[in-house]
């Protein structure tokens, strides 16, 4: 019967020492622009989504503030209407002055039979006020989202970036093992 000869197949040291340097090399590189550049835009993301937040606080406290100018008008109405007396001019010069920031383009008529159109006209300017807060919390969910999908892609790049670095390693550690084993022979 024939002889088997046992070929054995050795890679060059310096063949693993070059990959894993290589290998640490693209982690770096992936970590220093692929995830860098994925939490920057997180970071933007976040900030904008912060933004949004303060925005949405700022708005509900003017529909609050609408509500408490509405609640005030009609105090101070109802009270002339109990006295049967008309406002006085600077009471009713400061109405019309606290009520017309909110409603720029409506006339107003400070008086009893009057109410209902301006508290029509205030239940529309919080309605927009409330339309505005609606749009900013649904934006802010898309941001939610993008931002999820960034950490995830965040966190794939770091594991794949850990990973080469490990095998790099593992490439370049090859070296002294195989120093070790020519010493042995």
């Amino acid at each position: 019967m024939g002889q088997i000869s046992s070929i054995k197949w050795q890679v060059p040291t310096w063949t693993l020492v070059a990959v894993g340097l290589l290998l640490n090399i693209v982690s770096a590189l992936i970590t220093n622009f692929y995830i860098d550049d994925l939490t920057r835009q997180s970071n933007d993301i976040n900030q904008r989504q912060q933004s949004n937040e303060k925005l949405i606080q700022l708005i509900w406290q003017q529909v609050e503030t609408v509500e408490r100018k509405r609640e005030h008008t009609l105090v101070i109405l109802n009270a002339a209407e109990m006295m049967q007396s008309a406002l006085p001019e600077e009471i009713a010069a400061q109405l019309q002055h606290d009520i017309g920031y909110w409603l720029p383009d409506t006339p107003l008529d400070l008086n009893i039979e009057k109410v209902p159109a301006l508290m029509e006209a205030l239940d529309g300017v919080q309605a927009s006020q409330r339309e505005k807060i609606n749009d900013l919390y649904l934006e802010n969910q898309v941001f939610i989202d993008e931002n999820a999908e960034k950490m995830k892609a965040i966190s794939r790049l770091r594991n794949l970036a850990l990973f080469l670095q490990v095998l790099g390693l593992a490439f370049v550690l090859a070296r002294d093992l195989n120093w070790k084993e020519d010493r042995a022979r």
